[in-house]
């Protein structure tokens, strides 16, 4: 039952802890998971009376549920009593430093409030974080950050880029630091805040220093069993929806069962990707290579369904098991929007330092993407994926997919 609950719940967002909740939400989703696991419990009870759902009454249920319900609530009043209040100041105001600031103000419910920059030029800067939500903070002169930090009580420093502060703050900043407040790099800060890492002003050295993007043989070598394993299992599992799937294709439209693709793989190496068709027969002919749109005209009926529930993607397991892609990794490009975006974005190109994916930390995290920016946050996204790859992180991405294709988010 234990399981079955917190199954249900994990589905229901109930453990989303980066999210705080009104009560109402709360009990909203609460109501969602419960009646869920109460239906599936229900459903095993009777073929299954080896598990012992025979002796469960509803009695029980309904105490199980009021008691997890005060249970939740009563968390979630501790965790907003115990809530930290931080103030933060930014040495350097570059664009990292503003997405930090903005971000910040976003997430009020961190509990922590930026009081303003030093350096830069002008007497302010304003922020925008939700058009048309805008605040403006003081940029203070970097004649004494110490006096600064104590008389604003300022419990935490970010550096928005080592050439921003270095030439008047250092002897100040190792002076703090030495007195206990916490120095941290932007970056560094960001990535943790947002689970991404911004290309804004991120430098080589960075990248070269920060700690991740580790490619041990052990984790690669398990990863590919891991890849061969679940994409086994994936082509066992789903081959009744690829059997209907592919009838389907075949009685509304005339063309191929299966949409061969060229794509970009690990190192710039080009594969042919396998893809259940969901456009019509030369549905490029005309305009050439364009990235799918909402509502997109070029798509049939059964391909609407089958891209909303990903089971246009199940041949790419046959791309798994031949080693071109991995089950979890950036999603592969085709090569004329990879040139197109390596040539206009920054660190583009370390995208394919690692296989292609099914799935991934960008497809879970941001919703379709069809522009240049779209395609810089997936970027961000792949990138923090890359630095923080492991089996661990592929199974939680893998979990997280389940549920996007159970909610239908994202697919055009």
């Amino acid at each position: 039952m234990s399981l079955v609950v917190a199954i249900a719940f994990y589905y229901a967002d109930l453990y989303a802890i980066d999210q705080t909740l009104s009560v109402r939400e709360l009990l909203l989703r609460f109501m969602s998971g419960f009646g869920t696991a109460c239906v599936a419990i229900g459903v095993l009870s009777y073929p299954i009376p080896q598990l012992g759902f025979k002796k469960i009454y509803a009695s029980e249920m309904l105490l199980m549920g009021l008691v997890l319900s005060v249970w939740r609530v009563g968390f979630m009043r501790v965790i907003e009593q115990a809530k930290i209040h931080a103030k933060v100041l930014i040495i350097g105001a570059r664009s990292i430093g503003k997405l930090v600031a903005e971000q910040l103000c976003q997430q009020k419910t961190l509990g922590m409030e930026v009081i303003g920059f030093v350096g830069g030029s002008g007497d302010q800067v304003t922020l925008s974080y939700g058009n048309p939500t805008r605040v403006s903070l003081p940029v203070y002169s970097p004649q004494s950050i110490c006096s600064l930090v104590e008389r604003e009580g300022v419990d935490r420093i970010l550096l928005a880029g080592g050439e921003a502060w270095g030439n008047y703050a250092a002897e100040e900043l190792v002076k703090l630091r030495m007195k206990g407040v916490p120095v941290e790099d932007c970056h560094t800060f960001y990535e943790r805040l947002v689970s991404k890492i911004a290309i804004a002003d991120l430098s080589p050295e960075w990248i070269v220093l920060a700690k991740g993007f580790r490619r041990d043989r052990v984790i690669l070598f398990t990863k590919r069993v891991t890849d061969m394993m679940v994409s086994i299992l994936g082509l066992i599992l789903s081959s009744p929806v690829a059997l209907i799937t592919a009838i389907l294709i075949k009685l509304e439209s005339p063309g191929p069962l299966l949409y061969r693709q060229q794509r970009v793989g690990q190192d710039g190496v080009y594969f042919t990707l396998y893809k259940f068709r969901s456009m019509f027969e030369d549905a490029e002919s005309d305009r050439g290579p364009v990235w799918a749109s909402e509502n997109d005209p070029r798509v049939t009926r059964v391909g609407r369904v089958i891209r909303k529930l990903r089971i246009d993607e199940i041949p790419q397991m046959v791309n798994v098991l031949k080693g071109e892609m991995s089950f979890v990794g950036p999603r592969p490009e085709r090569p004329f929007f990879v040139e197109k975006l390596k040539a206009k974005i920054p660190y583009y190109y370390l995208r394919l330092s690692v296989k292609p994916g099914i799935t991934g930390w960008a497809q879970i995290s941001y919703p379709y993407g069809d522009t240049e920016e779209g395609a810089v946050e997936k970027l961000q996204y792949d990138l923090y994926y890359i630095k923080n790859m492991s089996v661990f992180f592929d199974v939680q991405i893998i979990f997280e997919s389940l549920k996007v294709i159970l909610l239908g988010k994202g697919a055009r």
